[in-house]
């Protein structure tokens, strides 16, 4: 038995559907273009460049070092020259290490949660079509949401407008949603069991969010990195006091300070996955904008089809 709705009452829920859409982030902007961000790239590329020179013009000072005190004075210290190079040389290795595996680990885990929120939409599209045109209010506050998650994950093209990751407004989109899936008014347990459904997806939804905020929050800190690029500079120093003075050594000194940088800028890339050379694309955000192209009641009167997609011979 099928409850009627009343036309006040769809004539509400319409009106509370048109102010979400109204309220849509991306009316004046192409949500389905490819984002292009060149200039997160630049200054990745730019923080990894001064490494390499500083670490360079280490190995040159240790060079000069060399040459100043004499090959005498070089000789005396080379043990705990050796020792103190050597030392370094483990901690730089260790903690660069670390930080790419743990740069790596986050670019994972976001791409994870990424998938996580696609299923989510996906499922809560699914169960909010047992309420039909009840459920447009709904619908249209989840895309209005997965707008907002765009927005707050990848900076905004051509807007001028700094990405901020914080928690603000999700709290808001909490109450938003719960508002709207209170709204709804269940007429049998098949819906009142959907119901209870959206809620627990939603949860999860923001749940995933908050996780995805968190980690982002929590990425590698500037402080750390200076601190490595002055272990790998007083390394470059040390080699560059035991290495003699031709063009071999400034050849493998150069290769060696790019070979730093280069783990530099992996650590800065994979620790911003929505931005530079290595990111998350947002396509997939991209297409669950796209509105459903058949409701749940187009499939009511379809011929039943079995488990491997043959429909069944009606009788």
């Amino acid at each position: 038995m099928q409850r009627s709705v009343s036309s006040d009452q769809f004539e509400g829920k319409s009106a509370i559907a048109t102010a979400a859409m109204a309220k849509d982030p991306a009316t004046n902007v192409d949500r389905f273009a490819v984002q292009e961000h060149a200039a997160y790239s630049l200054v990745f590329v730019a923080r990894a460049a001064i490494v390499a020179v500083s670490t360079l013009a280490s190995a040159l000072l240790g060079i000069a070092a060399q040459q100043f005190l004499g090959p005498s004075y070089v000789a005396e210290a080379r043990s705990m020259t050796n020792s103190v190079v050597g030392l370094v040389a483990t901690l730089l290795a260790v903690v660069v290490g670390l930080l790419v595996s743990t740069s790596y680990g986050l670019f994972n885990s976001q791409q994870t949660d990424l998938e996580t929120i696609v299923r989510s939409v996906a499922r809560m599209r699914f169960v909010l079509r047992h309420f039909g045109p009840e459920a447009e209010a709904v619908s249209a506050i989840l895309r209005k949401q997965i707008l907002q998650l765009k927005a707050r994950l990848w900076p905004s093209d051509g807007g001028g407008q700094a990405r901020r990751i914080t928690h603000e407004g999700v709290h808001v989109d909490v109450h938003e949603m719960l508002a709207a899936l209170d709204e709804l008014r269940p007429a049998n347990d098949e819906q009142r069991h959907a119901l209870g459904q959206a809620r627990e997806i939603f949860g999860k939804f923001i749940e995933t969010q908050g996780s995805m905020i968190r980690s982002l929050a929590s990425r590698v800190p500037n402080l750390l990195l200076n601190v490595v690029m002055g272990w790998a500079c007083a390394l470059f120093f040390g080699y560059g006091i035991l290495a003699g003075a031709n063009l071999l050594t400034l050849l493998m000194a150069a290769l060696g300070s790019v070979a730093i940088a280069s783990a530099i800028f992996l650590i800065l890339e994979m620790s911003d996955p929505y931005t530079g050379l290595f990111r998350v694309s947002s396509a997939v955000l991209a297409r669950l904008l796209e509105r459903p192209t058949a409701p749940a009641e187009s499939h009511a009167h379809a011929p039943h089809a079995d488990r491997f997609g043959a429909r069944q011979p009606q009788l």
